[in-house]
């Protein structure tokens, strides 16, 4: 009866290779992304001379890590907003801000790197306090952090520790590439999940069908 068994066998490892070999496939080219976002100010701005940008990368390396890297730029008309203290007197960036579960596994394995302060703020994401601080029309050096978890897009922002801060992507800006540190959807398994049970089911039947 033990020969029975064996075209089960053959299906369940023929089906596993099949998914190892997808997703070697899917993974041949290291991820290598560039691009610019554009912060919002307190009244959801994304354009003008308020509005701060981030310039980023995510590179993925031949371990399947991946370095995130974020430059704020500071536009020359940079103002302090109407309420402030000093309307119209130019305003600084002196801290930057990621949103992701930082405390997850794998989620910032190493860093963060590029000013004098930083901070893991744990399920708030990652915090830098930046020195010097980046002045209308200046931009900031490299902000970066290592991460086992491939990227997807997340809110960000870039302020001034003295009120009115007033840039957030929250408020109707652009969102910058952050680690996924999610649990994967249910639905992103349920294809192959299902091959495979497919597959089993077909080799019980004829197994059963031989052993009669």
């Amino acid at each position: 009866m033990q020969i029975h068994s064996k075209p089960s066998k053959a299906l369940w490892f023929g089906a596993v290779l099949s998914i190892i070999v997808l997703c070697q496939t899917g993974r041949a080219t290291l991820l290598d992304m560039t691009g610019t976002s554009i912060l919002a100010d307190a009244n959801g701005t994304t354009t003008g001379p308020e509005a701060i940008t981030v310039s980023w990368s995510v590179v993925e390396d031949p371990l399947d890590v991946y370095t995130y890297t974020y430059t704020i730029n500071n536009p020359a008309g940079d103002v302090m907003l109407p309420g402030s203290p000093n309307p119209g007197s130019p305003e600084i960036v002196d801290s930057f801000g990621v949103t992701f579960d930082a405390s997850a596994p794998g989620a910032a394995v190493s860093g963060p790197t590029g000013s004098l302060f930083e901070e893991n703020v744990g399920t708030g994401g990652l915090f830098w306090f930046i020195y010097p601080v980046i002045e209308p029309g200046t931009s900031s050096g490299p902000l970066s952090f290592q991460s086992d978890d491939a990227p997807t897009f997340g809110n960000a922002s870039a302020t001034d520790d003295n009120p009115p801060s007033p840039w957030t992507s929250i408020n109707g800006g652009q969102e910058v590439p952050v680690p996924m540190t999610s649990v994967p959807d249910a639905m992103s398994t349920a294809g192959p999940l299902a091959g495979v049970a497919l597959l089993l089911a077909a080799g019980s039947r004829k197994k059963n069908s031989l052993s009669t």
